[in-house]
């Protein structure tokens, strides 16, 4: 029969299976595609190169100690006072303040666990009173408790910065700073009573830095007024912001730009100095002509004592 003849007419494409069925060749499966990301019916070394969705890593940061936020509101801020008359936020503030998934992140790398017991200043020795205490208003900056003065390092017996002085030296210090309020105007305490090791800690400098003529020119002394506790270091500062009043030269500059009179101390300077002295000897204070910052109320009966800041 000729191909005019017959009466089906197949497509070409059909001709491979018809031959393989008439020799008896297995029939071959259409191709299935699976559907995007399916891999279950892949070969292994297929399903190994197939692509998949994207991997998120899974968060293993530890944010146990990280608190939850359960108050209805901001907490009420309280604070406890610190030595040196900071103040210190309680632990409580952080505990239930919000906070971000990054700020969790930072706490983790730059916390540290908040000391049970913040250190405080043993009860100031009888007849002596705590200066935070009786100038409320004024600030501090207890250097010889830090490496901020000339030494370059803590003094002995300032492990925590206090600030004492005797009863009567005190309360003539309140009434100075008194006069100072209607001018803005306050004081700034560098050092009071100062332990007796202190003051031979600073001779012991002295003559080890080859420095033995600051205590042969008065400006460092074996036994000091400050020992007894009537006698002050401070200056003039700014009330509310603490800002010290230009002096013309640095307190615990030993140089004669530091001579209540030198010449150096002009203009502004000058005129502090001298409301800084008018302030303290209206009150009963004696000014020490070296140091512009240095003055003794002498109270009847002050001994020296070697009784540090720390318990």
């Amino acid at each position: 029969m000729s191909e005019r003849a017959c009466p089906w007419r197949l497509p070409r494409r059909c001709l491979p299976a018809l031959l393989a069925a008439a020799c008896g060749a297995p029939t071959l499966e259409p191709i299935r595609r699976p559907p995007p990301g399916d891999t279950s019916q892949l070969p292994e070394d297929i399903a190994a190169i197939a692509p998949r969705p994207p991997f998120t890593p899974p968060d293993h940061r530890d944010t146990s100690h990280v608190p939850q936020d359960t108050s209805p509101g901001p907490p009420a801020i309280t604070s406890a006072p610190a030595p040196g008359g900071t103040s210190l936020a309680l632990a409580d503030i952080a505990a239930t303040t919000p906070r971000t998934p990054a700020d969790a992140l930072s706490a983790e790398r730059t916390s540290s666990p908040v000391p049970a017991d913040i250190p405080k200043l043993r009860p100031p020795p009888p007849g002596f009173v705590d200066l935070h205490a009786a100038l409320p208003r004024a600030c501090f900056a207890v250097r010889y408790a830090t490496a901020d003065n000339f030494t370059g390092a803590p003094l002995p017996g300032y492990d925590l910065a206090g600030a004492w002085l005797r009863e009567r030296p005190a309360a003539a210090l309140a009434r100075a700073q008194a006069t100072l309020a209607p001018e803005g105007l306050t004081f700034l305490v560098y050092d009071a009573y100062r332990p007796a090791r202190a003051s031979l800690a600073m001779v012991e400098w002295a003559e080890r830095s080859g420095r033995r003529r600051l205590v042969d020119d008065g400006y460092i002394a074996r036994r000091s007024g400050h020992n007894r506790g009537d006698t002050v270091d401070l200056t003039l500062a700014r009330a509310g912001s603490c800002e010290p009043l230009d002096m013309g030269s640095p307190w615990d500059h030993f140089g004669p730009e530091s001579h209540f009179s030198h010449k150096h101390a002009s203009g502004a300077a000058m005129t502090h100095r001298r409301r800084l002295r008018r302030a303290l000897q209206s009150a009963g204070f004696t000014p020490y002509d070296k140091e512009w910052w240095h003055f003794s109320f002498h109270d009847q009966g002050a001994v020296p004592l070697d009784v540090p800041y720390a318990p």
